[in-house]
């Protein structure tokens, strides 16, 4: 009996020696396997995107009214819209009006809507609303209110990549009546020129 279990436990260690080392090559593949998977993931799978899920959106400089002792001026105000429509989505951006708690002042009527944009050599032309001469008076028609929306909507879309220029239409046209109204009068001070230039003679800066 002895001698039996002489022999009996060479077999049985040598057995059990097998046993763990199979478990611990067995773990060495699952571990080889996760950095395989990492590292693939960060190779293959999505695109990094920072963490901030912007890649749809662009930053665009409105520009508000903003009024000193002196005179009015145009500010900058800060907003990120979607990359998609960045002519469009400034536009109505710049209609809805500055950010809660800014001091500067709307220079379009917020009842105005878009009828279309669109951009072609370097020209975004710009279709809106009868409202934007109906209701002018929400934001004062003056001539120094009427100044400012026009430089306000050529400043806010030659910020934009392509743009160099705005032809705005009204209700499609450049003239004519709407509501009683002559287009190419636009607010009856300035008037509606052919083309908004940029203009940063208005844009204010800090002394």
């Amino acid at each position: 009996m002895r001698a039996i279990c002489k022999t009996l436990l060479p077999v049985a260690l040598a057995s059990l020696f097998c046993l763990l080392l199979a478990a611990a090559a067995g773990g060495c593949r699952r571990t080889d396997g996760n950095a395989d998977e990492r590292h693939a993931e960060g190779n293959g799978g999505a695109p990094d995107d920072g963490g901030n899920g912007d890649k749809g959106a662009v930053a665009v400089i409105l520009y508000f009214r903003y009024d000193t002792p002196e005179k009015p001026w145009l500010a900058p105000e800060k907003r990120i819209v979607d990359a998609a429509e960045p002519c469009l989505a400034a536009m109505e951006a710049l209609i809805a009006g500055p950010g809660q708690g800014s001091s500067l002042k709307p220079v379009l009527p917020e009842t105005v809507r878009v009828l279309e944009v669109a951009l072609e050599n370097g020209v975004c032309t710009l279709d809106v609303s009868k409202e934007i001469l109906t209701d002018s008076s929400k934001v004062g028609a003056g001539a120094s209110s009427e100044m400012l929306a026009l430089a306000a909507i050529a400043d806010t879309l030659t910020g934009l990549e392509g743009v160099e220029r705005v032809k705005l239409l009204v209700e499609g046209t450049q003239s004519g009546m709407v509501e009683g109204r002559l287009v190419e009068d636009f607010w009856g001070h300035v008037g509606l020129p052919e083309y908004l230039e940029r203009n940063e003679a208005v844009i204010y800066n800090e002394p």
